[in-house]
């Protein structure tokens, strides 16, 4: 491509302080250095991960936010075989170098390389960020900062995926659906014909109650202290809803006694202590198995009896849902493409990049579940 080992101007949205609108500003984006790509972003959506270090008083700023989105290679760095300029990739806030012993390991996504950062703010192989204003450096958000028309990533950080996958729509899968998607799917691996409990009705809450429809759960019960989150639930494979508000016993006592006794399986997709706690509390003993996938508190602690454990109950926990980036990503893309798995539902709205601050507000609010936003118009 024309641009290819030039600076590009282009348009990204800048958040300067914490928590104040973000702010489209024009930035010079420098070449792809070694194992380095340059993405230019088509679509991008908001997820919660944005908002939450956007609000929080990090020293890092000013930053460009995102990391669900889907784009074309414009142009690669020295090094780089795997992709080229003008594949279809969708980026991903955490990485697979593929040469670490997680990378090797089959059991492993939690690549040692390109594990999450939330703090990094510059890329790897030189500590300095590709994004500049007037000359001076625009910090970086998990080595991905979608919310620019064009970004750097690492290689590593990059899943090609068919290119005949609408990027409007599978943009959605490079986080939070795919983190829920495989938490049913590949860590609770709920049986045909089980009960499945899914602990809060966010995105991926959702994410994990269409895994388990997949998957042939027979009983999905979606437990949310929001009752309003009930009907949309019902999309997304939930057969029956728990509201704890409505009981004067422990959750974990209502669910066992609506199924005899304890879920097959359940999945924790809120992040709260005492839910996590419920939700490994309530499956049922001798086969049982919870998976937690919500992040607590730093200071949470994690309190059962271990007789729980004792009678069989398994707990585990996930990141991403196991999925390895690069590996697995383009299959999920698939799942979509043979319409195994809907994509569509997930997405409530749609706004231009010029009003990415209504994405803000529509979270802000608790309004739908995605909202896509388009950057070309």
């Amino acid at each position: 491509m024309a641009t290819a080992g030039k600076v590009i101007k282009c348009k990204a949205a800048v958040a300067w302080e914490a928590g104040k609108p973000l702010s489209i500003e024009e930035v010079e984006v420098a070449p792809p250095q070694a194992m380095e790509v340059r993405v230019k972003i088509l679509f991008t959506s908001l997820c919660h991960t944005d908002v939450y270090f956007w609000e929080a008083k990090t020293p890092v700023f000013p930053r460009i936010f995102g990391h669900e989105a889907g784009g074309i290679i414009e142009s690669v760095g020295e090094g780089v075989t795997d992709v080229a300029p003008g594949d279809h990739v969708l980026p991903v806030f955490t990485g697979e170098c593929k040469e670490c012993a997680h990378c090797k390991s089959a059991e492993s996504n939690m690549c040692d390389l390109l594990r999450i950062n939330t703090d990094r703010g510059v890329m790897i192989a030189d500590g300095k960020s590709r994004f500049s204003i007037n000359g001076k450096p625009i910090y970086h958000f998990v080595g991905t900062s979608t919310f620019s028309e064009y970004t750097v990533m690492h290689v590593g950080c990059v899943a090609k995926i068919n290119p005949q996958a609408p990027l409007d729509k599978v943009c959605v899968l490079s986080c939070g659906i795919s983190t829920g998607l495989g938490a049913s799917i590949n860590v609770a691996k709920p049986p045909k014909g089980s009960t499945v409990a899914v602990f809060g009705l966010g995105a991926v809450g959702l994410a994990a109650a269409e895994g388990a429809r997949i998957a042939g759960a027979s009983r999905i019960i979606g437990v949310d202290l929001n009752p309003s989150r009930f009907e949309e639930a019902r999309k997304f494979g939930c057969t029956e809803f728990v509201n704890p508000k409505d009981h004067n016993k422990p959750v974990q006592e209502v669910l066992a006694e609506m199924t005899n006794g304890g879920v097959d399986r359940s999945v924790e997709c809120t992040g709260n202590i005492n839910a996590m706690i419920q939700a490994f509390e309530c499956v049922h003993d001798g086969w049982g198995v919870a998976v937690l996938v919500g992040v607590p508190h730093k200071d949470a602690e994690f309190k059962t009896h271990p007789m729980n454990f004792l009678n069989e109950r398994t707990l585990k926990g996930t990141f991403f849902g196991n999925y390895k980036p690069r590996t697995d990503l383009p299959n999920v893309v698939e799942l979509y493409m043979k319409k195994e798995l809907e994509v569509e539902k997930f997405i409530t709205h749609s706004v231009p990049f010029a009003e990415i601050n209504k994405a803000f507000d529509l979270m802000a609010k608790g309004e739908g579940i995605r909202c896509i936003i388009r950057m070309e118009n």
